[in-house]
């Protein structure tokens, strides 16, 4: 028996970095979905079960951080790993976003090789309860 592909939703304001992303992930063997805004992410993910979101920071309607706690707070999809990928690069994002919980966080153009590493070991620690650590942030 095979076992499906882990979900990935991608959510960002910005359509042509949505496909971008969708199709580079389906390549990996992902299965994809989009959302252009955090209220739609929520509605896709109280629809179908999701192990990673990822997510950029500003959107209209609900943004990266928002969208964070209503995961967080959503209990079929609180342990999804939930990465942030932004534009913004400052020196205080990283520090906001592991402050506000988030289990990586990415600077736009990121690296597709670190991004699909994170996303792996994320993965294997859904796959694995009993290790409580995070993510390391890129």
């Amino acid at each position: 028996m095979r076992v499906a592909a882990p979900r990935i939703l991608v959510v960002d304001d910005d359509r042509d970095y949505v496909e971008t992303m969708s199709l580079l992930l389906q390549a990996d063997g992902y299965r994809v979905q989009t959302a252009c805004d955090g209220e739609r992410a929520l509605q896709a993910l109280r629809e179908q079960q999701t192990a990673v979101v990822l997510t950029d920071l500003a959107m209209p309607v609900l943004d990266g951080y928002r969208l964070l706690t209503a995961i967080r707070a959503e209990p079929a999809c609180r342990n999804a790993l939930v990465v942030a990928i932004s534009g913004w690069g400052g020196r205080e994002t990283p520090k906001r976003c592991s402050e506000a919980g988030f289990d990586a966080y990415f600077v736009k153009p990121c690296d597709l090789r670190e991004l699909l590493w994170t996303i792996a070991a994320g993965l294997a620690r859904q796959r694995r309860p009993d290790d409580p650590g995070r993510v390391p942030p890129a």
